[in-house]
């Protein structure tokens, strides 16, 4: 077993780049806006750093292990000189930036409440621009079950922020949404039940959100058209 995670780890090294990474770099090579590309980990922003750097594209970059006069630095930069800005999840906390337009989560968090928060930075109040949202997961992964369930049946990238919130709240479960998913994970033997799980779990979600749209009727109804959730 141990010479076989070895013989893993070192075809691992060899991998230079990923279908992921060369998708980026498509997507950044034909885009002309202020581009916000999200990793969850810092090391994943190190390797995304390493690409663009070795593609020629210029970019800053903004994490929490940074002072907050290199934070400023670097969204000045952003802003003033260059079209892309690498960001962890931690790192972008506190900041908006509504003169970007295009939001590219490179990895997803299992927290739908998370890339809520992301997209957060770039579409608030003052935001002048039709804000676009790539999402790039792998094919069959866990990461694109969960965005077919989010995306396909709660529509949760047409939503109003703070919403995805409240539908999350109104699911019949005291388990966090990460938590849920890693179960379906766990628990599914085959694929087809695995699909069948993640189906089941986007009724629900249909459900909870379906009990939020009568609550806020109701809001609506008793505090007139301006009430906000």
């Amino acid at each position: 077993m141990a010479t076989q995670r070895q013989e893993l780890l070192a075809l691992a090294r060899t991998i230079t780049t990923s279908e992921k990474g060369q998708r980026l770099l498509d997507l950044l090579r034909g885009r002309q806006a202020k581009v916000l590309v999200f990793t969850k980990y810092l090391q994943t922003l190190e390797y995304v750093h390493g690409l663009l750097s070795q593609a020629g594209i210029t970019h800053a970059t903004y994490h929490g292990e940074l002072s907050l006069v290199e934070k400023d630095r670097a969204i000045a930069r952003f802003r003033d000189e260059v079209n892309v800005l690498l960001c962890t999840e931690s790192g972008g906390e506190g900041r908006n930036l509504q003169f970007a337009n295009t939001l590219v989560n490179f990895d997803l968090p299992w927290n739908p409440m998370r890339i809520e928060q992301r997209i957060g930075r770039l579409h608030r109040i003052g935001q002048t621009q039709d804000v676009y949202v790539f999402n790039f997961c792998l094919q069959g992964s866990l990461e694109d079950y969960m965005l077919q369930v989010l995306d396909k049946k709660i529509n949760m990238f047409e939503l109003v922020i703070g919403e995805i919130d409240t539908i999350l709240g109104n699911l019949d479960s005291d388990t966090d949404f990460g938590g849920i998913i890693l179960d379906l994970w766990v628990q599914a033997h085959t694929p087809a039940e695995l699909a069948s799980r993640f189906d089941a779990l986007g009724d629900q979600l249909l459900s909870a959100k379906a009990r939020y749209e009568e609550t806020k009727q109701l809001d609506e109804a008793i505090f007139g058209k301006d009430y906000e959730v």
